[in-house]
């Protein structure tokens, strides 16, 4: 009898110890010890404040998972996001542009396979369109967080001071140019067009497609406009430079190559609008200084019959595909995405979430509104032919900064910028698609 109880007691022993080792690994331990991930993004103070909350709140709910935060501002981060992932160091979580996954990962392999970890993170919770966005060769390389487009903004305060209504026509900023200037002097501009890091990119391609219907860079990732009308395209941002529709690269450069939102003119409420990421509006609403109202304003018409804005995912979240915890790092950003309490946390420092369940969240939280949402809703609805990704790579960026410059600093002619960006944007492409 006593050799049965002693052999039942040490049987209900060794189920304790089992059950204890499984309890530890489920809390995310590898033998009781704790799982560090890394966690890179870039963003302003709004993003980090309201990401780093959210982490905490993961912690709490996961004691044995800990969030190490790497982030950064924007202007920095892709060079060093580029030598980490060389190097093999890169962090096991990361905020990914949507056109650095064809940089990373041209064949899908670049970043762990989000259809491997279906246990861990619910695909289910986006739609197959969203997910065609960072799916390469069949493997979903990353999470779109949600989507982007570029909308005008504008300083009503401005435009009330000199008795404007905002801008809806091309014709509009160049009459805005007259009275600004007349009104409150040489240093005040209707809009900024023309940014540090992509010179005219971006109301090129806007011109050209309005225009022309075509894209500068199209989704074959090719040219998609002729010698020509390139040209043209340069013409008409040299004639907004002209007329003190905007500042120049020339004017950018001279200030310390700063962002707009940076900018001594935007933070003191000479710059009367932008042209803008509707995800990225919250940081040039952060610096604006008191008394200055943004607000959301019409996509620019007046060019041609096409629509033209710039729709895309605004960013992404990928795994790396050395970390050595892939499952943790998908329920973290599993969390992340999903979770109601940490959608609510993040609200839209991210944009409108393509995520269904944080969506549905901030829709019943009211927070489906604001500049974001109502630029991002005149973006779709005005959304011009779809592009390549590659239109906003480091090296085409570089490339139209180049002969921005060039054209602003009197070097060259629109003519002669256009054949030359031509020849070297042809070049570039064919390397970066080899």
């Amino acid at each position: 009898m006593k050799k049965k109880i002693f052999y039942l007691m040490m049987m209900i022993l060794v189920l304790i110890v089992s059950c204890g080792k499984k309890n530890e690994s489920a809390n995310g331990g590898d033998n009781g010890k704790e799982i560090v991930l890394r966690f890179s993004w870039w963003g302003g103070d709004t993003r980090h404040k309201a990401t780093l909350e959210a982490i905490r709140l993961f912690e709490e709910k996961n004691p044995g998972i800990k969030i190490k935060a790497e982030y950064s501002g924007w202007d920095s981060y892709f060079e060093k996001l580029s030598t980490q992932i060389t190097g093999n160091t890169s962090p096991d979580i990361m905020q990914i542009d949507w056109n650095w996954l064809y940089i990373f990962s041209k064949t899908g392999d670049g970043f762990y396979d989000f259809n491997t970890l279906k246990d861990d993170f619910n695909l289910g919770n986006y739609d197959e369109q969203a997910l065609s966005y960072t799916t390469i060769n069949g493997k979903v390389t990353a999470i779109p967080v949600g989507m982007n487009g570029t909308a005008f903004y504008y300083n009503k305060t401005l435009y009330d001071k000199v008795g404007l209504p905002l801008p809806e026509t091309v014709d509009d900023l160049f009459n805005a140019a007259k009275v600004m200037k007349e009104k409150i002097g040489k240093d005040t501009y209707p809009i900024s067009l023309v940014t540090f890091d992509s010179g005219y990119l971006f109301i090129l391609k806007y011109y050209l497609e309005q225009k022309y219907g075509k894209s500068l860079i199209n989704s074959d990732n090719k040219i998609g406009v002729t010698k020509e009308e390139l040209i043209d395209g340069l013409k008409f941002c040299k004639s907004l430079v002209d007329a003190g529709v905007t500042n120049s690269s020339k004017d950018i450069s001279g200030g310390g190559n700063t962002l707009t939102e940076q900018d001594p003119l935007w933070i003191n409420g000479k710059m009367g609008g932008t042209q803008s990421w509707s995800t990225a509006i919250v940081m040039m609403v952060d610096t604006l200084s008191k008394g200055n109202e943004l607000v959301t304003g019409e996509e620019l018409r007046g060019i041609g019959d096409n629509k033209s804005a710039f729709i895309k995912v605004n960013m992404t979240f990928a795994i790396s595909k050395n970390t050595k915890h892939p499952k943790e790092a998908a329920k973290f950003l599993n969390f992340l995405l999903s979770d109601p309490e940490a959608s609510k946390i993040l609200g839209n420092t991210r944009g409108i979430p393509l995520n269904k369940s944080a969506y549905a969240e901030l829709e019943k939280l009211g927070l489906i509104t604001g500049l974001p949402a109502e630029g991002l809703e005149k973006a779709m609805q005005f959304a011009g032919p779809k592009s390549s990704p590659f239109t906003e790579d480091e090296r085409v960026r570089k490339l139209v900064l180049k002969f921005t410059q060039k054209i602003d600093y009197a070097e060259i002619t629109p003519e002669q910028a256009g054949n030359e960006l031509y020849a070297e944007l042809e070049k570039t492409l064919v390397q970066m698609t080899r």
